[in-house]
């Protein structure tokens, strides 16, 4: 992928469009492209900041890993997305390991060159934080139905929130568009593998949803929604 495609997959993403043109362009051209094999990392947990990340192409998850050794999916990065804000801010390691999914691309903006144009756009640093707060928000909707919803809500909550941000129409209803093995699907809800497969077949047989291999579609939206409280 050149540079050009880069900037066109980029420069309508939501988050890019919060900058002034100037700061937008500023960021597009400092950064540099890197190709990812499937599962290789773009860093890992306990790594140093090195600026901030975007994805062209494929699919980067946040990935933390539990005491007692379970891979807890905290994110899933699509293109257009933005990351690594929080060590950008904060000069601390990184919380996650970021874990390309699939042949994928991102842009990387060097903590070097961030500063920079950050210094030139002040603006940039607002920015920043406004990335920081709304992938927080979502970390803490997650939190609450961890804590307070029972298992089938949680995993209805979860399925409602990937549709929005990965679903794609098809005749048969809104398919979540990802390779989520019931594993990491587990892992996401807080369940074991064994109780997330029993209400996922609750949801088969009553029509709520469809699942072949590592696909999942959303028959009854409204369903799905009303389980989880909205």
């Amino acid at each position: 992928m050149d540079r050009v495609e880069a900037k066109r997959r980029l420069k309508d993403g939501a988050w890019l469009a919060t900058l002034t043109a100037e700061a937008g362009a500023a960021l597009l051209a400092a950064g540099r492209i890197r190709v990812l094999d499937d599962h290789a990392a773009v860093y890992r947990a306990a790594d140093a900041g090195d600026g901030l990340y975007a994805v062209l192409e494929g699919e980067v998850r946040l990935i933390g890993h539990s005491a007692a050794g379970r891979r807890l999916i905290y994110l899933i990065l699509r293109p257009g997305d933005w990351f690594g804000e929080i060590s950008v801010l904060d000069g601390k390691p990184r919380l996650h390991d970021a874990v390309a999914f699939g042949p994928s691309a991102v842009l990387h903006v060097g903590s070097t060159r961030l500063d920079a144009i950050a210094a030139a756009h002040p603006g940039i640093d607002r920015a920043l934080g406004a990335l920081a707060c709304m992938h927080q928000r979502t970390a803490l909707a997650f939190v609450e139905q961890a804590l307070t919803a029972s298992a089938g809500a949680r995993l209805a909550f979860i399925l409602t929130e990937l549709a929005g941000r990965n679903g794609r129409r098809t005749e048969r209803g809104l398919e979540i568009d990802l390779r989520l093995s019931q594993e990491e699907l587990a892992g996401m809800v807080g369940l074991s593998r064994q109780r997330l497969a029993a209400l996922l077949g609750r949801l088969r047989r009553e029509g709520v949803v469809a699942t072949r291999y590592a696909r999942l579609t959303i028959l009854d939206p409204g369903r799905l929604q009303q389980m989880c409280g909205r």
